[in-house]
């Protein structure tokens, strides 16, 4: 039986960030993953915030497809909100080599790499875990890292409670006539759920997605039949992901011997959907956490709550205040969905605000900028964002 000090289940963003922060540490790593190889199956809009390419480590390169400086937010009945920055806000990725790129530099850090390893069963013996692989083959570490996504099947057996909520998405890449290619559409009031995108890969194709608290499938389907979205299509889709999206983190993601990170456990934005940048945070804490726990022989719940003290600091404010705003928008209707997006689109100041700060990654800074611009007649807004930022 091969033993190590870490091992970490799911090689996708978190997964690998984690491995490679417990390999840096001087920890014995190992990373597991259930597939052929990482990056598949992609289950992700690929849009990244400056602050989530920033926590990947990684220099720019050929994952990169393009970069997004603005978005239109479309309300039900199409009041309409435009913002382009000079600078790129975020960048459309090709989540495989995304992937592949974090994972060499995990392995250049030290970490070993196991694929076609799908782990059937954790068996805690006295101060280390036994993961049982489906092949027959078992592998003994002191800490494991739980990065197998929103179905955390071996992290919900091991103790650690699902998220709040999770919804259903569903995506599909088409040819498309897009409006401007450096800008991201955002429709409201699709689905109940969260919310519709047209995220451009070029002038004549962009992936088209949404969430909804159930049936994502059905209502991409219905989305794409609007008119909006119907005149513009120039073909059949050529890909299609579908997922679930954890929004809400359980109350502890630590137990004995075993650590939750990314959407195992919950670590995602509720207001844009997005789980690599918490998911990369968390992983880095994940890892250095776990590979002090393993060399000091202490794999105790006792000891594995600094993980989670730690990265509810980093994050937990920014996602309370995500959820806090997923509800707000799921309780209006599309009256008043229409008539925010009007208010905000008929303030200058607002919108530049928005050019200047706006941050996928972390609302709340643009957030508590914003009511800074808001006069008399915003009292209802002003309450609204004040009710969110808590």
């Amino acid at each position: 039986m091969d033993i190590f000090d870490v091992a970490v289940i799911g090689a996708g963003p978190a997964g690998i960030m984690a491995a490679k922060y417990a390999a840096k540490a001087g920890a014995c790593t190992i990373l597991l993953e259930e597939h052929a190889g990482a990056g598949w199956p992609v289950q992700c809009a690929g849009l990244l915030g400056r602050e989530a390419m920033a926590e990947s480590e990684l220099p720019l390169g050929s994952f990169l497809l393009r970069g997004m400086l603005g978005a239109t937010v479309l309300s039900p009945s199409r009041a309409r909100l435009d913002f382009k920055a000079k600078v790129p806000k975020a960048w459309v990725v090709d989540r495989r080599l995304f992937d592949q790129a974090l994972l060499r530099r995990a392995l250049q850090e030290g970490a070993d790499l196991l694929l076609c390893a799908s782990v059937r069963q954790i068996r805690r013996e006295k101060e280390a875990s036994v993961l049982c692989l489906a092949g027959g083959e078992e592998i003994s570490a002191k800490i494991v890292i739980s990065a197998e996504g929103v179905s955390a099947r071996l992290a919900r057996r091991a103790g650690i409670a699902p998220p709040q909520m999770i919804l259903s998405g569903a995506q599909v890449q088409v040819p498309f006539a897009v409006e401007d290619p450096e800008k991201v559409e955002v429709h409201l009031g699709p689905a109940p759920g969260l919310f519709a995108w047209v995220i451009p890969l070029d002038e004549s194709s962009a992936r088209i997605g949404l969430c909804a608290r159930d049936h994502g499938c059905k209502h991409l389907r219905s989305f794409l039949k609007k008119d909006i979205i119907a005149k513009r299509l120039q073909g059949s889709p050529v890909a299609l992901n579908v997922g679930g999206l954890p929004l809400g983190p359980p109350p502890a993601t630590a137990v004995a011997g075993l650590l939750a990170v990314g959407d195992a456990a919950g670590q995602v934005k509720p207001t844009s959907g997005g789980g690599i940048y918490p998911g990369l945070v968390a992983a880095k804490i994940a890892g250095g956490v776990a590979a002090a726990a393993a060399m000091e022989g202490d794999s105790s719940v006792e000891r594995l709550m600094e993980y989670d003290r730690l990265w509810r600091a980093a994050l937990g404010r920014e996602l309370e205040i995500g959820m806090r705003v997923n509800r707000m928008l799921g309780k209006m209707s599309d009256a008043e969905l229409d008539a925010l997006v009007g208010y905000l689109a008929g303030k200058p100041r607002l919108i530049k605000a928005i050019e200047e700060h706006g941050d996928i990654d972390r609302p709340s800074r643009l957030m508590a900028r914003m009511l800074r611009h808001l006069d008399w007649d915003a009292i209802r807004l002003a309450r609204l964002l004040g009710y969110a930022l808590g």
